[in-house]
């Protein structure tokens, strides 16, 4: 998994990150799992990695957070009501914009872990990407769906890192631009 690791090659998969689910979530937890969502989209865009994203159920459940929306530059979020985003149509015309561009490792976070981002990661295993979810950047209503979920999707084969990890290993240097931006990001998020 570790060679086929690199911005060129992955894409961001955002599951579900609505905020009327965020009264189910442990606040304390939230707060962190929030924090390395924005963290991750703002350092992917600098590194022109695609994104996708999905809510779950608009009508019922709104939109997607907004500060995440306010940090967005991939095509807007699809309305799904299937719990995998892989079987909804308008993610799977999203997904083979990606393929154009010959992206094999999906890079997953939202929630619940142990429903959609769940039957999302077994889907996008199945179609042969390589599959690596953000444990710290994933979310269910409690510790023990979350751990369920977690375990099953690296029992199917998914590769469980969390935010610092992916993006140093994306950035491999300290002396870029790039790594400059993300320790800017990281320091501002801590004075706020």
């Amino acid at each position: 998994m570790w060679d086929k690791l690199t911005p060129a090659n992955s894409f961001l998969v955002v599951v579900d990150l609505q905020e009327k689910f965020y009264p189910l979530i442990n606040e304390t937890i939230l707060k962190t799992a929030r924090k390395n969502i924005l963290l991750t989209i703002k350092v992917l865009q600098n590194l022109q990695v695609p994104m996708i994203g999905t809510e779950h159920y608009v009508k019922g459940l709104g939109h997607t957070d907004k500060d995440i929306l306010a940090n967005w530059s991939g095509p807007s979020f699809t309305d799904k009501v299937t719990f995998s985003c892989c079987k909804n149509e308008a993610f799977l015309d999203n997904l083979a914009m990606v393929n154009r561009e010959n992206r094999p490792v999906a890079i997953v976070m939202g929630l619940e872990t142990h429903i959609c981002v769940l039957q999302t990661v077994l889907d996008l295993i199945e179609k042969k990407y390589t599959v690596v979810v953000l444990k710290d950047a994933c979310l269910s209503s409690t510790k023990l769906r979350f751990t369920n979920g977690i375990e099953l999707m690296e029992k199917a084969g998914a590769h469980i890192l969390n935010t610092e990890t992916l993006l140093f290993y994306f950035l491999q240097r300290a002396d870029t631009p790039e790594f400059k931006q993300m320790i800017k990001l990281i320091k501002d998020d801590q004075s706020n």
